[in-house]
Order: C-alpha cells, then structure tokens, then sequence
C-alpha cells in the first residue's frame, strides 16, 4: 500500500472574489472526503497519524475557508455562510459528490451544508460537535474560550484541558498529538477568525423554544456520529442527540477521551471512518 505523506505546500483557486488555499492527496480514484476544521483551526491542525491511513484508502481535501489561514477574505459570522463558503469552494474544484467529515464547528457546517446543498454530499462524519440548539458547555467553557492574551503555555493549557480528559493516558496521547501538529504548522487564525467564529456558535447555540431538533430530520444521508466519553467543549450529550434525531445515524464514543477523541487515538479513528465510507449498508 502506498504511504501518501500530507503537502507541505498549498494550492490556490479563485471562487466568487476569494482566493481559497487548499491541500488534495492520497489516492487518484474514490469520492473526495473533505475535512472541516475546529474552532480557530486551519487546515494545518489534523493530526497526520490521522490523515495518512484515510489517504491511503481515498482522496483527501483539506482547505481553509474564508479568512482562514492561507485563505483571504473575512470570516462570517453565521454558521450557514460557512457552509455556503464550503459549498462554494468544493463546486470551483469541479466536485459533484463528496464526502464530509467536520469536527466541531465543522460539524455544524457539515449540518448546513447538508441542508443547503444535499446533493453535493454522500455521507458524513461529525465529530465532536452538536445540532443547533444543542446542550451547551458549562459557563466558565465559554469564558475561557473568550479569554484574550495570555502567554504560549497558556494556550496550551487551555487546549489540552478543552480537547482531552484530565487523565495521564489521555493528557500523555493529547501531547503527542499536539507535537505532530505543531511540527507542521507554519500559519495560525487571525482575530476576526476567532471573533467571527465564537459570534457563530453563539448564535448556533441560542436556545430555541421548540427542542424537537425536527430539522435534522431532513439530513437523509449516513452519518457516523463520535465523540469522547467526556467532552467538556462539546458536551457529549449532543452526540446522543444527534445520533437519535438523525435518520440514519450511527455513534461511537470513544473510552477516557474528550472532545479530541479523533486526536488521541488517530490510526483507530481513521480505521472507523474508513469503515463507514467503505461501507454499502446504506
């Protein structure tokens, strides 16, 4: 089997006005899985021990969306803009079918892309994330999210205690993962991305009067629902919600793990992801 190794290097397409920076490897034939990233993410933060066993089965898009990273423009401010944006990007590439695996705020873009735009889509990961309206962390979550300035080990503090259990096997996996990633990484999110992004899951976790989540009825496609036992971002709570209110759902949580699930425990989690793509059960 062919060992494809992630591009160093971005490529550039011009859709409606926004130069959008992408990466595609992996196999020449199959549907195209297109991965949506967390909060503040660019396409830089994916674990490669991840990435690599999922390329080694199909093809692989990574990109940043608008005024992400390497891509100009402002990010909006509504989870449904960026799902157009998604859109948007995947039509200029020529794509007619592709795969979604969205984790986090990714996940809430996969549900609006989904419902925007049903046809471009043929199943979905959601990783990590929740339906509109959803279970919302504890308070001093989102203030820690909102804090501002603080130094590097701050920052790193913060994203082991938000992605992983408060575990030593979990915080140990967590660090390892986090290493990989900063071994790549070369371009972070600006302010706005932030600012922009935390309006869009404010407004996306806004309590509704009806909790029935009825509209996720209309997402028809296969969807593979996980999360960690423990997800302090993301309560996991969500991840039941959606798998129950999904028509054509399946879940797998994953053991003494959190909201990083996918990171503490990559070569599994791309097992189960190619599992679900493979698969013809639907």
């Amino acid at each position: 089997m062919t060992n494809f190794k992630i591009p160093t290097e971005s490529e550039f397409i011009e859709a409606d006005g926004t130069r959008y920076a992408y990466r595609k490897f992996g196999t020449q034939d199959g549907i195209p899985v297109v991965f949506l990233v967390h909060f503040r993410g660019t396409m830089e933060n994916w674990d490669p021990n991840m990435l690599e066993p999922i390329a080694n089965t199909r093809p692989v898009i990574l990109f940043d969306n608008k005024g992400v990273g390497e891509t100009d423009g402002l990010t909006p401010t509504t989870i449904a803009d960026m799902a157009k944006d998604t859109a948007t990007f995947i039509k200029t590439l020529g794509l007619e079918q592709v795969d979604i695996l969205g984790f986090s705020i990714g996940g809430m873009v996969a549900q609006e892309l989904a419902l925007q735009e049903g046809d471009l889509v043929r199943k979905i990961i959601m990783a990590g994330t929740s339906p509109e309206s959803g279970i919302n962390p504890n308070p001093e979550i989102f203030e820690r999210m909102n804090r501002h300035g603080g130094t590097e080990e701050d920052g790193i503090n913060d994203f082991m205690f938000f992605f992983y259990e408060q575990t030593e096997t979990s915080k140990s996996a967590g660090m390892a993962s986090l290493q990989r990633i900063f071994n790549q990484k070369k371009v972070n999110s600006s302010e706005q991305v932030k600012e922009a992004q935390l309006q869009a899951i404010a407004k996306w976790a806004k309590q509704k009067s009806n909790h029935d989540y009825e509209w996720l009825q209309n997402i028809k496609h296969p969807v593979l629902v996980t999360n960690g036992v423990n997800d302090v971002m993301v309560p996991t709570k969500n991840s039941y919600i959606l798998t129950e209110k999904l028509p054509k759902a399946q879940l797998i949580i994953y053991p003494d793990s959190g909201h990083g699930h996918l990171f503490q425990f990559p070569e599994l989690f791309a097992e189960h992801v190619n599992s679900f793509l493979d698969s013809n059960s639907y």
